[in-house]
C-alpha cells in the first residue's frame, strides 16, 4: 500500500485556521444576490436592497438598464484604441466593447463574438430599438462581422478598426449599406 495515503481524521483540516474561515465565510455569505426580491407582500421589504414584487415577476424579462449609467460607462471608452480581440481599456474590438460595457453597468457577462452575440435576446425592428440595443452590421461576404450599442436618435457607439471606440450614426452610408439587425438583450 505504498503511495496510498488513508486520511485517519478528515476533521484534521478544519484545524487549519485558513481552511476553517474559509468553510464558515462561504456559509455565511454564500452565493447570495446582493439584491432580494420577496413575493410575500404580506411582509414589507426590510432593507433598500430588497423590493416586492408580483409572484409572476421575472427578472431577466423586466430588467431595465440604467440608461445614465449606460451613457457614462460608454463615454469613458470614447477614444480607446482598437484591439483585434482586445478587452480592455488599453484597446479591444467591438465585441469586446459590448462585454465591458454590459458588465460594468449590469454585471452580466456576454461572450466575446459578434457571432454569438447575434443570437442572444430577441430581434427588435429598427423603429422599435431603445437605448442599449444591440446593433450589428455585415461585412462584404454578408456574414455578421460588427457590433455596436444603440443609444437612441440613430446614434450608436463601437469600436472602428480604423478609429478605435466613437460614435457613429446609421444613417451614414457605410453603416446604412450593413445594417443587419437590432437584438435587446432585456426588456
Amino acid at each position: 500500500m505504498a503511495g496510498i495515503h488513508l486520511m485517519r481524521n478528515p476533521f484534521r483540516l478544519l484545524s487549519r485556521p485558513h481552511v476553517a474561515f474559509a468553510i464558515i465565510a462561504f456559509f455565511f455569505v454564500g452565493c447570495a444576490p446582493s439584491v432580494r426580491y420577496s413575493r410575500n407582500s404580506a411582509q414589507p421589504a426590510v432593507s433598500s436592497k430588497q423590493y416586492l414584487v408580483p409572484g409572476d415577476w421575472d427578472y431577466r424579462k423586466n430588467y431595465r438598464i440604467p440608461q445614465s449609467r449606460l451613457t457614462a460607462v460608454i463615454s469613458s471608452y470614447i477614444g480607446t484604441p482598437y484591439r483585434y480581440g482586445g478587452m480592455s481599456r488599453k484597446g479591444l474590438d467591438c465585441s469586446g466593447l459590448v462585454c465591458l460595457v454590459y458588465r460594468e453597468v449590469s454585471h452580466v457577462k456576454l461572450p466575446h463574438s459578434t457571432r454569438r452575440l447575434k443570437n442572444y435576446g430577441r430581434a427588435v425592428p429598427l423603429s422599435q430599438a431603445s437605448q442599449g440595443d444591440l446593433v450589428f452590421f455585415k461585412g462584404s461576404s454578408g456574414r455578421v462581422n460588427h457590433v455596436g450599442i444603440f443609444l437612441g436618435n440613430g446614434k450608436f457607439a463601437h469600436a472602428s478598426s480604423s478609429n478605435g471606440v466613437i460614435y457613429s450614426n446609421l444613417s451614414e452610408k457605410y453603416y446604412e449599406q450593413r445594417f443587419w439587425g437590432v437584438r435587446r438583450l432585456f426588456k
